[in-house]
């Protein structure tokens, strides 16, 4: 079940019956370094400060748009100049009761901190489809006031690009782009969204505490937000208000099955300890597959990739894990783009088929070119027992056909993602997740400047294809760039899908409208009910 994303609306505020007066409460793994949304890259502060700002527009679970701030927009013929009439009637707060309006202006100093060099935001490349935002943030032009950013009037906002970008819409709900109050930020001196006393609130909830001490392990570490009163007159904020806490993760289940907390994101492996007592909503947004380290010497050769490739049989594969699914490509069936599923947009793409034959025809071509001295001992890491019984199947077959032997090592979740950011394997099972809706969080991936390219695998027309697609004209021809990227992967065989693994959102039966974001990892409670 694909849960729908609800979004804030100029309805009345909720009735008693449907939240009114609740307080909702939800375990975080960490404590956030900050709560500025122009500096945070943590899901932990990503799902506060989603409950705390609102940006120009919300982006729903199925991709599709909604009004934010913005009451309405335009885009101009060439996609390179979008226009903003924003409405009136949105307030910031904070639990000093500071109240001001929030206007266009704050989204021009919102993105001008963005892209100033010292604000070091982790996310700004992102945005450098904006006009002067990637030279003004590497210093080639000093003056932020040539910004593509303006406003036109305290209700009106213009944003320039320097080439298209088919997904700065969707960008503009993300946290980056949310706005940022410069009489309150000055104000701050230095602290802001270090502290409740520094950190505002455009949105449904504002931060009433913050507390956290590393060597008390008791409820006392957490945030407590309330209800924006302001913009509950105008807008739909069920709860009074959320309490997050700050717990070790090996207590967040026991903490939902007992009642302490409302909802609870969960994996594939721990699905079977929650039971059936609850509402479950599932998705689809992660692809598991072989991902083959470009850095050992047997996997520099392409061919010989692609000869292990043809001799996977899926279908044993697959009837060794039946609860999962077959992969049908990189990109997972939950992706969409501008609320259209990338898939249906796109196209299916190739995947090799199982071809003993084909395979070792094309393994005695290459034979003289291969060490055969390196055909004992690859190391092939795996997250958990599923991808242990998938990659079992597939040894055998190396074995018998090629005579190419690997040891297999089930790692914890910490030792798999030390051994895949160190490049410490040979072939990983690698379990593709996107930090985003859109098929560049997958793909970019496997470019050469993202920080988790863990195969280290580098193709130019790979670059190319992913490049055209991210500044193509419009949702359709970005789509088809995606596309060739993807086939390009396949082909050059740096990654197999063998199939998809899904996450879990749990939520107790009382409770409705909790929003979860399988990309970002985020928690929208704004109408948030708890029946009776």
């Amino acid at each position: 079940m694909l849960a729908a994303l609800t979004i804030i609306t100029l309805l009345p505020a909720c009735s008693r019956d449907t939240g009114e007066g609740r307080v909702f409460k939800y375990d975080i793994s960490g404590n956030p370094d900050t709560l500025d949304p122009q500096q945070s890259e943590d899901p932990n502060a990503d799902t506060i400060i989603a409950n705390m700002f609102t940006g120009l527009v919300t982006t729903a679970q199925d991709g599709s748009l909604q009004s934010g701030v913005a009451e309405s927009w335009s885009v101009s013929d060439d996609g390179l100049t979008y226009s903003f009439k924003l409405r009136n009637d949105v307030y910031w707060t904070d639990r000093e009761g500071f109240e001001a309006k929030c206007t266009a202006n704050d989204f021009v100093f919102g993105f001008r901190r963005l892209f100033d060099p010292e604000t070091e935001a982790p996310r700004v490349k992102d945005f450098y489809c904006i006009k002067n935002g990637r030279l003004i943030n590497l210093k080639s032009i000093p003056d932020s006031s040539l910004l593509g950013v303006k406003a036109t009037s305290d209700f009106e906002l213009e944003i320039t690009l320097e080439f298209p970008n088919p997904r700065l819409l969707s960008m503009l709900s993300e946290p980056p782009a949310m706005p940022c109050n410069e009489e309150y930020f000055n104000k701050a001196r230095g602290k802001y969204g270090l502290s409740a006393e520094c950190t505002p609130s455009n949105g449904a909830f504002y931060l009433e505490s913050w507390t956290y001490n590393p060597y008390n392990f008791t409820d006392i570490n957490n945030l407590i937000l309330r209800k924006n009163t302001k913009n509950a007159e105008t807008q739909t904020i069920c709860p009074s208000g959320l309490n997050f806490f700050i717990e070790d993760e090996e207590d967040f289940i026991p903490d939902f099955k007992s009642g302490d907390v409302s909802c609870l994101a969960v994996s594939n492996n721990d699905r079977s300890q929650l039971g059936g007592s609850y509402t479950v909503h599932e998705f689809g947004n992660i692809t598991c597959g072989l991902a083959f380290n470009s850095n050992f010497t047997l996997f520099k050769n392409e061919n010989f990739r692609r000869v292990l490739c043809m001799l996977i049989d899926r279908n044993a594969v697959m009837s060794a894990i039946p609860e999962y699914e077959r992969a049908e490509g990189v990109v997972p069936k939950q992706v969409s783009m501008e609320g259209a599923n990338y898939r249906e947009l796109a196209g299916a793409v190739t995947i090799p088929e199982y071809n003993v034959k084909a395979a070792t025809d094309l393994y005695k071509s290459i034979s003289p070119q291969i060490d055969k001295t390196l055909f004992t001992g690859a190391r092939v890491i795996v997250p958990d027992s599923a991808a242990q019984t998938a990659v079992s199947y597939i040894l055998q077959e190396w074995q018998r056909e090629l005579g190419f032997y690997c040891k297999v090592e089930t790692l914890s979740e910490g030792e798999y993602a030390r051994a895949l950011k160190s490049g410490d394997f040979d072939i990983a099972v690698l379990e593709l997740s996107g930090k985003f809706n859109s098929p560049s969080a997958y793909l970019g991936q496997f470019s050469s400047g993202d920080p988790g390219n863990y195969t280290r695998f580098y193709s130019a027309e790979l670059e190319n294809f992913l490049t055209r697609a991210e500044s193509a004209k419009d949702t359709q021809e970005s789509a088809e760039m995606f596309l060739q990227a993807e086939q390009t992967l396949i082909d050059r065989c740096a990654f197999y899908p063998l199939y998809y693994k899904n996450e879990y959102f749990f939520t107790n039966r009382k409770a409705n409208d909790i929003i979860y974001n399988p990309f970002t990892k985020t928690v929208n409670f704004a109408q948030a009910k708890q029946r009776k």
